[in-house]
C-alpha cells in the first residue's frame, strides 16, 4: 500500500515507527507522551508528526483491546499508520468463521491460549470482538511512505505486488483468507506467510535446540538481506531466543529466497524481538521491536527523512 498523507508538513516526511506493542497500552500511551503526542478531541495526535506500527498489537499483554482501540482510532483520525503483524493474522483467521460457522484457522496450542485471553477482555460481548476483528482486516500487509517502507517481518517486491491484489474493497475478505490457507494458489500463501513471519530454515534432522522453556525448535530465523552460502547458524541467525552453533550451514537447508538489495530503500520491521540489538542490523533495514514482553521496554524510531539509518533516533520507555 502507497500512502501519501495529506496533512500539515508532509512534505518533510516525519513518522514514528512504533514496534510491537503486544497489550501494553500503559507503555504505548507513555512512548507517545515522550514522543511528543497529545490527546486531542479523544485521539492521540501530534502537529506534524505520523505514528506507524509495525503490527503485533495484541496478545502476551493485559490490554490488547484498548491498544486496537487507541491505534484504529489514530488511523481513523489521519494521525496514525497501521499494518498487520502475524498475531492480529492469527486472530482474523481463528475469529473469522468459514461457511459452517467454524474457525478458518485454529492455532496451535500456545496461540490458541492467546487468543483466548484476548477473547476474555471483552467480557462476552462477541459483536465488539466481530467488529474489532473486520477493522482489522481492512489493515495492510505493508506500507511505502514517501521512500521508506514498513512490513512486520520480511519484504520481497515479489511478493508485495502479490500481496497488493489480496485486497477487495480494501479488506481480506474470507474467501480470500479460506484460499491463503488452504494454498489455493501457493505463490500468494507464500507471500502471505513469510511477509508476516520472515525467512525460517527448517534445522538439520541431526541438530537438536531446546529454547529456555525446554521446547525442541524445528527451525530458525535468518538475516534475509545477507547471502546465507558459507555462513554459519549463529551468523545468519537473527531474532532466535535460543542459541545457534558457529559451524556452516549444509547447503541442503538452505531455502529459496529473494535477498533484500543493498540498494533498496530503507525498511522498518517488528517481528524478531530484538531486546538485546542490533536494532539496525545492517545499513537498510530497522527493526524497531525491542521484545517489550521480555524486556519491558518499547521502541520507536523517529524517522526525519535522513537517507542513512541513525541508533540516536531510537526512542525508548520502559515499564
Amino acid at each position: 500500500m502507497t500512502v501519501n498523507l495529506n496533512r500539515a508538513h508532509q512534505d518533510e516526511h516525519f513518522y514514528d515507527i512504533i514496534g510491537d506493542v503486544h497489550g501494553q497500552l500503559v507503555l504505548l500511551q507513555k512512548l507517545l507522551l515522550k514522543l511528543g503526542y497529545t490527546m486531542v478531541n479523544g485521539v492521540w495526535s501530534h502537529s506534524y508528526r505520523t505514528a506507524v506500527f509495525v503490527g503485533d498489537y495484541i496478545n502476551r499483554g493485559p490490554n490488547s483491546r484498548s491498544v486496537i482501540h487507541l491505534i484504529r482510532d489514530m488511523v481513523n483520525a489521519g494521525t496514525g499508520l497501521a499494518i498487520l503483524g502475524n498475531h492480529e493474522v492469527n486472530a482474523i483467521l481463528y475469529f473469522t468463521k468459514d461457511d459452517e460457522g467454524q474457525p478458518i484457522r485454529i492455532p496451535g496450542n500456545n496461540n490458541c491460549k492467546l487468543l483466548y485471553k484476548f477473547a476474555l477482555e471483552y467480557k462476552g460481548n462477541s459483536s465488539a470482538l466481530k467488529r474489532d476483528i473486520k477493522w482489522l482486516r481492512t489493515l495492510p500487509l505493508y506500507l511505502e511512505l514517501n521512500g521508506i517502507r514498513v512490513v512486520h517481518a520480511y519484504w520481497n517486491d515479489e511478493h508485495i505486488d502479490k500481496i497488493s491484489k489480496l485486497y477487495t474493497d480494501g479488506k481480506l475478505k474470507r474467501k480470500t483468507l479460506r484460499g491463503l490457507i488452504a494454498e489455493t494458489t501457493p505463490e500468494n500463501s507464500r507471500a502471505f506467510i513469510e511477509t508476516l513471519k520472515g525467512i525460517e530454515f527448517n534445522m538439520p534432522k541431526d541438530l537438536h535446540i531446546r529454547d529456555a522453556q525446554n521446547i525442541k525448535r524445528e527451525n530458525f530465523r535468518i538475516k534475509w538481506w545477507t547471502k546465507p552460502k558459507g555462513k554459519t547458524f549463529k551468523k545468519l541467525s537473527y531474532g532466535n531466543k535460543f542459541l545457534l552453533p558457529d559451524y556452516t550451514i549444509p547447503s541442503e537447508i538452505i531455502a529459496d529466497y529473494k535477498i533484500y538489495p543493498k540498494s533498496a530503500p530503507l525498511v522498518f520491521i517488528g517481528h524478531y524481538c530484538m531486546g538485546r540489538g542490533p536494532m539496525i542490523p545492517t545499513h537498510n533495514v530497522c527493526c524497531v521491536d525491542a521484545c517489550v514482553t521480555g524486556t519491558g521496554r518499547l521502541a520507536a524510531y523517529r524517522y526525519n527523512g535522513e537517507n542513512e539509518l541513525d541508533e540516536s533516533n531510537f526512542v525508548f520507555v520502559k515499564s
